[in-house]
């Protein structure tokens, strides 16, 4: 959805045009009010405008004026003038700065909606543009490095695919790799003076390495790499098939050519870009089922034997078997993890997760004793769940019932099962809590909204001023709003002022001028007007019906 700016000196107006026009039909989301050029120029600053109704003739800055300055800092936005002035130059004037439209006073809804309906598809028309699939192709091609090094990333902490998605994605991103495919690792460290440069230097850096691994390398290997954690460069690498054979062209066995290229890599670094590195040569596994198990031998390896060493070259210990007695449950410390999906209220996603946990766990080592691996589970969910309760300001007592909350002091869980239904019972209480936090606080806002209008119907309840009377984002408290009582905002504030109005009419022997003010309209025949289109009767034909 779009949005609109209304901008005149007549409060009465902006607001008239804000409440009775439905600019959800218009595809408008939200409406914004300004009196002045100078507090449009402040909206504008604030909020993503898309639309601005202006008047010519104000005090201070012009309509021109304003729209002159609009379509210098901010190109993208449409302008609509309103002027009650036929006169040729100011069209013309409109004409020269750009301006979508121009409309004399009194506008008629019906030309308003027009208007507005042919401005909004002319900006989804230019987004639409904006997001061809010739631009689309461009951007992801200038960002393909990135893409590639997030993939190998994602596989390298466990993401799997299927066959299938996996062969999509290698043809997607001009990848020579496939399920099945021998592949080795090796894994780079930078050391000396690379450790102490910039993070763009050091980009830059990576960079040169990658450049010499593919200069000395490419001929005999299809070489994919990233960047991890730990700030190591990880390459993957498979042979180039020669002749139908998949060693390389010197029938060298590839482990070995890999260990020969790395330590001349080694020795390249140094001598052209004047750093240290450690080298690591690790195992050979399938592709891609045994990837994660490589990297993940490889980083211990460089762990375990390099320590904080410098310059050192390392060949890893035989490929890692598929079985493994003792392991750790990687999905406990994949991204995203528990305390990340907590933080962002993804309660669904961190289900989805526990579930996958202990999926493994009951799978992967059944028959095998796994006590410690659940001692390792219940330490992070519980950790985690802590964590989201307490940055949450709560207590554990104040918001678990005592059963819950002496688990997390003395675990009695003796099997997976019992660890995984408590765990989703904490997630559900967590989730629970923080739903009616958030149904309460709505409630506050709408009540607060209410009062507010209540209390200044005659003055000025525009959006943004509720908004800075709750301390919200206009689109937010819409938002919000809206979502509470199923009523947009504006609506509200034009439907309380009809029923006073009604009230009056009904009650008192007021003039209908004196009620036009008392509900905000300082202008009796647009009050009139709207009343109408909301009754349809006059105000007056209201009284004369309510009195017989």
């Amino acid at each position: 959805m779009l949005q609109l700016l209304l901008v005149d000196d007549e409060r009465w107006v902006v607001e008239t045009l804000a409440e009775t026009i439905p600019w959800e039909t218009c595809g408008i989301g939200t409406v914004h009010e300004a009196l002045s050029g100078a507090m449009a120029l402040d909206i504008l600053d604030k909020h993503p405008i898309d639309i601005v109704i202006t008047d010519i003739r104000m005090p201070g800055m012009s309509g021109i004026e304003l729209i002159t300055i609009l379509h210098e800092r901010w190109p993208h936005i449409r302008s609509i003038l309103l002027s009650g002035y036929a006169d040729f130059e100011y069209a013309k004037q409109a004409i020269t700065q750009q301006t979508f439209d121009y409309l004399l006073k009194p506008v008629s809804d019906d030309d308003l909606i027009h208007s507005v309906k042919r401005v909004g598809d002319q900006i989804r028309s230019k987004w639409a543009e904006v997001a061809s699939v010739r631009k689309a192709l461009y951007a992801f091609q200038e960002n393909l490095p990135l893409l590639r090094s997030n993939t190998l990333n994602e596989l390298l902490q466990g993401k799997s695919y299927s066959d299938s998605s996996l062969a999509d994605k290698m043809k997607l991103l001009d990848l020579p790799f496939a399920a099945g495919d021998h592949t080795g690792m090796m894994l780079i460290r930078m050391e000396e003076y690379f450790a102490e440069l910039p993070v763009q230097d050091l980009a830059l850096m990576e960079y040169a390495i990658c450049n010499i691994v593919n200069e000395l390398m490419h001929g005999d290997y299809e070489i994919w790499h990233t960047r991890d954690a730990h700030e190591y460069i990880v390459f993957v690498v498979k042979p180039r098939s020669v002749n139908g054979s998949s060693y390389p062209s010197d029938k060298q066995h590839p482990k070995l050519l890999l260990e020969r290229y790395a330590a001349q890599i080694q020795t390249n670094v140094h001598t052209y870009l004047k750093g240290g590195i450690s080298v690591l040569v690790g195992g050979w596994g399938v592709f891609p089922s045994q990837t994660q198990q490589m990297y993940e031998h490889a980083v211990v390896t460089m762990r375990r034997h390099m320590g904080q060493g410098q310059g050192l070259f390392v060949t890893s210990a035989p490929e890692p078997s598929s079985q493994r007695s003792v392991h750790t449950v990687w999905p406990l410390y994949e991204p995203p993890t528990l305390h990340s999906l907590l933080d962002a209220g993804r309660f669904e996603d961190v289900e989805h997760k526990i579930l996958h946990i202990f999926r493994g766990l009951l799978q992967e080592d059944a028959g095998q004793d796994i006590s410690e691996q659940l001692i390792e589970t219940y330490h992070l969910l519980a950790g985690a769940f802590a964590y989201i309760i307490h940055k949450n300001g709560r207590q554990l007592s104040n918001m678990l019932p005592p059963e819950e909350v002496k688990y997390f002091r003395t675990p009695t869980y003796t099997t997976a099962t019992q660890l995984m239904d408590w765990s989703i019972r904490i997630l559900h209480r967590i989730k629970e809590d923080a739903v009616q936090e958030q149904k309460d606080n709505h409630s506050t806002i709408v009540r607060s909204v209410r009062s507010f209008v209540d209390f200044r119907l005659a003055g000025d309840v525009s959006l943004p001023a509720i908004a800075d009377h709750v301390h919200l984002h206009p689109v937010y408290l819409s938002k919000v709003y809206k979502a509470e009582t199923g009523e947009a905002l504006t609506e509200y504030v034009y439907r309380l002022r009809m029923e006073k109005a009604a009230f009056l009419l009904r009650t008192t022997p007021s003039k209908v001028l004196e009620i036009a003010e008392a509900v905000g309209y300082n202008n009796t025949a647009y009050f009139i007007r709207v009343f109408k289109k909301f009754f349809e009767v006059t105000p007056q034909e209201y009284r004369d019906q309510a009195q017989t």
